[in-house]
């Protein structure tokens, strides 16, 4: 099998024509490639295509885990909304006027004021269990038609009481995009405000 072989890689083939006699006049021998790899040029070919798509695709999938995380930001709110408004049931229309006052409210808590607490939202952020701060807000309006706000942190969700101290009538839920700005549209004007109005 080994002489076969060896046959193999040495096999001519003769080109074009000529008597076969004296030097330089005869037949040309062409050797026959052996097909036992890839050559250097094939492979860099081959790595430079995979790293033109690697450049292409690598962007959106960092787009995409911005975007993801920022829908769990909107979550975030979502729950700490839903957490203001049953408060306000328990309460008789009023809201909270802090964020301790409606932590039993969160997944996980009693559901009754003066109860034991719930499980904070987690920051997609950071990957950490983080509490609503306290926000500035007084005006849904304005703050939803004025530029993006920095919150503080990546992730952040904010709560604003709206109202005398003694039962605030309205609330502001705002969260924070990867650096620390108050999530917003495209367009100007749309910063994204959680309330009752």
């Amino acid at each position: 099998m080994l002489d076969e072989r060896n046959r193999n890689l040495h096999r001519t083939t003769y080109i074009g024509a000529g008597t076969g006699s004296g030097r330089g006049t005869g037949p040309k021998r062409k050797t026959k490639r052996s097909n036992q790899g890839f050559t250097l040029i094939e492979l860099l070919v081959v790595v430079i295509i995979i790293g033109i798509l690697a450049a292409i695709a690598l962007p959106n999938f960092i787009g995409a885990q911005d975007k993801a995380r920022e829908a769990s930001v909107k979550a975030n709110m979502r729950t700490a909304q839903i957490a203001a408004e049953s408060y306000a049931t328990d309460s008789g229309g009023s809201y909270p006027g802090s964020v301790d006052n409606f932590k039993p409210y969160f997944p996980g808590g009693s559901s009754a004021k003066d109860g034991a607490p719930g499980n904070p939202p987690v920051n997609p952020f950071s990957n950490a269990s983080a509490w609503p701060t306290a926000g500035s807000v007084t005006d849904v309006a304005a703050a939803r038609i004025a530029p993006p706000a920095s919150i503080g942190s990546p992730g952040q969700i904010e709560y604003s009481a709206i109202g005398p101290s003694s039962g605030p009538t309205s609330y502001a839920i705002r969260g924070g995009n990867k650096t620390g700005v108050a999530l917003a549209g495209t367009a100007p004007g749309t910063t994204l405000v959680l309330s009752n109005q």
